[in-house]
């Protein structure tokens, strides 16, 4: 179980209670911080890779902020009060230890994250071991995300602290296996989601109970991956970071995508099928 780092006075309560559960759910009730997720951050609270960076309530290390380290690695992260409020845009393995860190949580021990920083900002591809017990981790948090449903970013703030704490409430040990797995059946969705493929394009439709890692695709020279989220009814357009392609702002076959230059999507709320997403992969590969 997760507990503070630190010896407060809430963590006391460790030494009178022999049931590790409830242990786990006094201090976690009375500690974890609330998270929001929300696609327009205030900068009125803390936040996680929320495209703000100031060192002290805000981490980042995308776009303008790409000289500062990731919240995985970011020791200036420091424990924040039990009301305070954390916003985030999204979850993956660095946004997690981030919050863990706000959180006052045990860091993962057998993590270089160094490497998952890289992960974060490049994708899988750039760790050549599968079996990496960093990126099982990375893979691990991403599963558990779907597994608990975690919701899709809207303009509307969600409270997505319970999912948090559910997080939390998974060992290291428990998140690698579950990483393991996934990466099993991703190597399986990877071959058997694929639609098409042309030159240094290619084409994939997942359900939501698909781990398919877009960046796998890199690893075979694709440069450009196109993908349409049966769940969400959105289509995606990722490309490779050695690649000169970009495509936020772009519009290609009468759809145009926004948010991050390598990993754009189509327009929220508007639904989109896989024949869509086929005539994108018409339109790249002409």
């Amino acid at each position: 179980m997760r507990i503070r780092a630190d010896e407060s006075e809430r963590t006391k309560t460790k030494s009178t209670l022999k049931n590790g559960i409830k242990i786990f759910l006094t201090i976690k009730k009375e500690v974890v911080m609330k998270v929001i997720l929300t696609s327009k951050p205030t900068g009125s609270f803390f936040s996680i890779e929320a495209g703000m960076s100031d060192g002290k309530k805000n981490f980042d290390h995308h776009g303008a902020h790409h000289t500062q380290p990731g919240p995985c690695k970011d020791d200036r992260i420091t424990l924040v009060g039990d009301d305070d409020i954390v916003e985030i845009t999204h979850i993956d393995a660095d946004t997690f230890v981030g919050l863990l860190r706000m959180a006052g949580a045990v860091l993962p021990k057998v993590v270089d994250f160094n490497l998952m920083e890289k992960i974060d900002l490049n994708g899988s591809s750039v760790c050549n071991d599968k079996f990496n017990t960093t990126l099982l981790y990375v893979v691990g948090i991403g599963q558990i995300s779907r597994d608990l449903k975690f919701p899709r970013v809207t303009d509307m703030p969600t409270d997505v602290t319970a999912i948090i704490m559910a997080m939390m409430a998974k060992t290291d040990d428990e998140i690698i296996t579950i990483g393991r797995e996934a990466t099993e059946k991703s190597e399986k969705a990877y071959s058997e989601c694929c639609i098409a493929k042309n030159r240094k394009v290619g084409y994939w439709v997942v359900g939501a109970n698909d781990p398919f890692d877009q960046s796998r695709p890199y690893e075979d020279g694709i440069e450009i991956v196109i993908v349409h989220r049966t769940h969400y009814k959105t289509i995606s357009l990722y490309s490779s970071p050695e690649s000169g392609y970009t495509f936020s702002g772009k519009t290609i076959a009468g759809i145009e995508f926004g948010g991050h230059p390598k990993a754009a999507g189509s327009p929220r709320g508007t639904e989109y099928n896989a024949e869509d997403g086929k005539k994108v992969f018409e339109a790249l590969i002409a």
